[in-house]
Formats: structure tokens, sequence, C-alpha cells
């Protein structure tokens, strides 16, 4: 538990330039680092004037990516290749057994978003 807070409180904010400029019901990949060197690929989402965060690789299985584009229904980002979709506001999956895609805390600042993984 002690691990699980320390790691909570020492995530850093990385400044997403322009991630606040999606439009709306859309989402827009974004690489934090070299996903080959430790980095990540995140899928920005927006939805009703909020920006949220998931991790872009699909918890179902490997090799699955959530996809950058519209959200399906308008609310719900993508995995093309599982055919599953993931409520940005929690990552949980829509109708399907399936863990939650990683959820990453965004901040607002002006047209930027600060993500912090």
């Amino acid at each position: 538990m002690l691990q699980k807070l320390l790691r909570l409180f020492s995530r850093q904010g990385v400044l997403v330039k322009g991630g606040a400029t999606l439009d709306e019901g859309t989402a827009r990949t974004v690489d934090i680092g070299d996903p080959l060197a430790g980095g990540k690929q995140i899928v920005l989402c927006k939805l009703e004037g909020e920006v949220y965060a998931l991790d872009s690789y699909c918890p179902h299985d490997s090799g699955g990516r959530i996809q950058a584009g519209p959200l399906e229904h308008g609310k719900f980002a993508m995995c093309p290749l599982h055919r599953y979709m993931f409520d940005p506001k929690t990552g949980k999956a829509e109708g399907v057994a399936c863990s939650p895609a990683r959820k990453y805390k965004t901040k607002r600042d002006g047209d930027d978003v600060e993500v912090f993984v």
C-alpha cells in the first residue's frame, strides 16, 4: 500500500502542447518519451469539454492499441483489433469482461494539458 501511495505522489506531469484543442468527441495519440525506451504512448480524449488520458495499450491482449480519431458513439475510445470500447472518464470497458484501460490524471492549462504518468 505504501509503495502505491509513493508512486501516486511521485508521478511527474508532462505538458502536451495543444492537447486541449482536440475537437469534442475525438481522440489523439501522443508519445511521451520514446515508447521503445521506457516511454509511453497515450490517447487523449475530449469528452464533454474535458480532456482524459488513457494508455494506448489495450488491456485485453497484447498487440491491441486504442486508436485515435472519432470516439465510438461519440463517447468511447476504441481498440479496433478487439472491437472493445473504453470509457475515457474511467478507463472501464463497455459491455465486455475486460480489465480497464490504464487512466492517467490530467490537468488543463489553457490550450495545453499536463498528463501525470
